[in-house]
Formats: structure tokens, C-alpha cells, sequence
């Protein structure tokens, strides 16, 4: 039998653990053409809920055909215009027909002659960005004339980046416009998204109904892991699954690598959870390593603290001294550029958002 659990991909089907009311609240929501925020912090399982939720979509009568567009590491308008061609590759079959609706655009599409994909790029001046904007928007729009349409924009954040002049305005003055079609903005820094959504002073403020992605529960997860487990006719305790969740800290990324090993290697013991994370940890090592020595000396102080106190009362004196910070300013610099860099998040208090990372930190950085 395949291996159900998965972590180098994005969990669908059998792969994919509960969040039923998630799917319930988000299929409600485009049927009714809204706009939603979804966010949470990375490892949280939000581009599996995402895909779980188009391939749904799919089954519906009369079903809703949904676009998925990745803004992960774009830099300004001409990048975000590449993101949606790129996405309307992988679902239009023929190319001709990509090229004849992309009319006017300076538009490359070259297929991958490995993999038969295309990859799609974009070369547009400044000034033209405006009026191509316009138009691949009005692509969308021309899908959504015969049949319902999702349009997922993934890593949405990134948007704040940009450059070029008036192009929040100007995004949300064509997608306001459109009809039958939901707008899913997906991102992971809260902060960043919280200040786009909720500021008066920018364009969307208020535009979109916010959906912070809660936790799975455990229960949940014993139930999942089980189900899969026993079509296997292996038998694995409530309190082993109870043991890997509280490890990964609830990180669904985690929770299913652990169980995809222990499913390999078939044998369910404590001592075989612990083998596994010792081994996550050195297989990651080197990405930790890299990360590290991209840090300052203050930034990694900050880690190290927030690592042993788990964000607790780091602004006392007595742990300023002992991390060796001379104010609680220097600190606040620290925490905050590791914010900016989405290595730390804050809810209550500071914590390290890759719970592997701050493991790591514990087995191997001096205390």
C-alpha cells in the first residue's frame, strides 16, 4: 500500500487531515462571489486546505473552476502579470489559445521539453504595467462569464514589496468590478498582511473577510492517523500520535513527516519518534547552519533566548543579562528584524516559527 502521509508535497485526498469546517465556511464563501483573507503562520497546512478546497470545487454541480496563482518571490507588477500567465498555463491545454488571449502582451511561453510545462515570461515597461494589468485581469473575468471562478493568490504579502506607483489601488479598483468570481488572498506575515487589510490609508482596507487559520486538534489527528494506519492493519496508540504532535508543535508539515517515516519503516515504538526527529534534525542541519551564519550576533541571541525561555518574560532584567543584551531596545531591533524575515512570529509572545529550528538551536548552539 502507498504511502499515505506526504510532506515534500501538498496534502490532498487521503493525505489531507479534517478541516471540514474550513472547507465548509470557504466553498460558502465563493459560491457567494466573497473575498477572503486566509492566513497563518508557514507550516500550517494553508496551501493543502487551499488545494483540498479547489479540487471540491471541481466535484460541484454546477462546478466552479478555480485558478491558483503563486506570488511567492515576485518583485514588482511585471512579475505579478508572469504569476497569473503562469497559472493560466497550467489549466489552458492549448497554448494557441493561452497566446490568442494574451493578444497585445509581450508574452514568452516556452514548454519544458523534460516535463512538457510551459514556463511563461513577461517583459513589460514600467509605464505599459498599467494597461497590462488591465488586461490579464479582463482574462480572468472572460473565464468567469461561463461558469463560476476561484482565484487563489498565494503569498499574497509579497505584494508589499512592490515598487512600481498606485498598483494596490489599481488591483483593487478591476477586482472589485469583476462578477462570479471569489478572491482568496493567502499569506503567511500576519503583520504585514494585518497593516494592508486593516490600515484606512490602504487600498484594502476592508476589503476582504479575514479567516486566520486555526490549529488542528489533536483528536483530529488521532483519528486521521489511525484511520490510515489500520487499513494497514497496524495498530498505533493515541499517546504515540499525542507524543509527535506536541514535538512538531502542532505544524502539520512535521506531523506528517514523522508519520510518513514511521509508516516506512514499520515499526511504532517512543523510541522510534525520537530516532525520527534526531534524524529530521540532521538531515536539515545544513539549511539551519546557512541560516544561522546569515544572522547577526544580536539576531542569534534573540533565537537563543527565545529558545530556552519559549518567549517567556524575555524583557526581564534578568534575562536581558544572562542573553547578553544590554537594554530591552536592542532586543525589540532584533525581534523585530527576525520578523521581518519570518523567522519569529508574535502572538501572546515571541516564539520561533520552525519548531525543528528551535530544537536545533537547543541540541546545538552553546547555551
Amino acid at each position: 500500500m502507498e504511502n499515505p502521509f506526504t510532506h515534500s508535497r501538498v496534502a490532498t485526498g487521503k493525505s489531507f487531515c479534517n478541516r471540514q469546517q474550513e472547507l465548509k465556511d470557504l466553498t460558502y464563501y465563493v459560491k457567494n462571489n466573497q473575498t477572503v483573507l486566509l492566513y497563518s503562520h508557514r507550516r500550517t497546512g494553508k496551501t493543502s486546505l487551499i488545494f483540498e478546497l479547489m479540487g471540491k470545487l471541481k466535484k460541484m454541480r454546477p462546478k466552479v473552476k478555480s485558478i491558483y496563482i503563486d506570488l511567492y518571490g515576485t518583485l514588482d507588477e511585471n512579475d505579478f502579470i508572469a504569476a497569473i500567465f503562469s497559472a493560466l498555463s497550467q489549466i489552458e491545454s492549448k497554448l494557441e489559445k493561452l497566446l490568442k488571449l494574451a493578444t497585445g502582451l509581450k508574452l514568452s511561453v516556452v514548454v519544458d521539453p523534460m516535463t512538457g510545462q510551459p514556463t511563461v515570461s513577461v517583459s513589460i515597461s514600467r509605464s505599459e504595467r498599467p494597461k497590462y494589468l488591465k488586461s490579464s485581469l479582463e482574462i480572468l473575468s472572460s473565464y468567469a462569464k461561463k461558469q463560476k471562478l476561484l482565484v487563489v493568490f498565494d503569498g499574497f504579502q509579497e505584494i508589499d514589496k512592490y515598487t512600481d506607483p498606485g498598483f494596490e489601488k489599481r488591483l483593487r479598483s478591476h477586482i472589485q468590478l469583476q462578477k462570479n468570481i471569489g478572491y482568496i488572498f493567502s499569506g503567511s506575515q500576519k503583520h504585514i498582511l494585518s497593516q494592508m487589510f486593516n490600515s484606512s490609508d490602504r487600498a484594502f482596507y476592508q476589503m476582504a473577510r479575514s479567516y486566520p487559520l486555526k490549529l488542528i486538534e489533536l483528536e483530529q489527528y488521532i483519528k486521521w492517523a489511525q484511520g490510515l494506519f489500520k487499513k494497514r492493519k497496524i495498530s498505533i496508540a493515541p499517546e504515540i500520535i499525542a507524543d509527535i504532535v506536541d514535538r512538531c508543535e502542532f505544524q502539520p508539515m512535521y506531523i506528517q513527516q514523522f508519520l510518513f517515516e514511521l509508516w516506512r519503516r514499520g515499526k511504532i515504538s517512543p523510541a522510534a519518534i525520537s530516532q525520527i526527529e534526531s534524524d529530521i534534525l540532521e538531515r536539515r542541519e545544513n539549511e539551519f547552519i546557512i541560516l544561522w551564519d546569515s544572522l547577526t550576533t544580536n539576531q542569534r541571541k534573540a533565537l537563543r533566548l527565545l529558545a530556552k525561555t519559549e518567549g517567556e518574560a524575555i524583557f526581564y532584567s534578568e534575562s536581558l543579562q544572562r542573553f547578553g543584551f544590554s537594554s530591552g531596545s536592542i532586543l525589540s531591533r532584533a525581534l523585530s528584524s527576525l520578523s521581518k524575515r519570518d523567522i519569529v512570529t508574535k502572538n501572546k509572545a515571541y516564539h520561533i516559527q520552525n519548531v525543528m529550528l528551535k530544537k536545533w538551536i537547543l541540541r546545538t548552539v552553546p547555551a
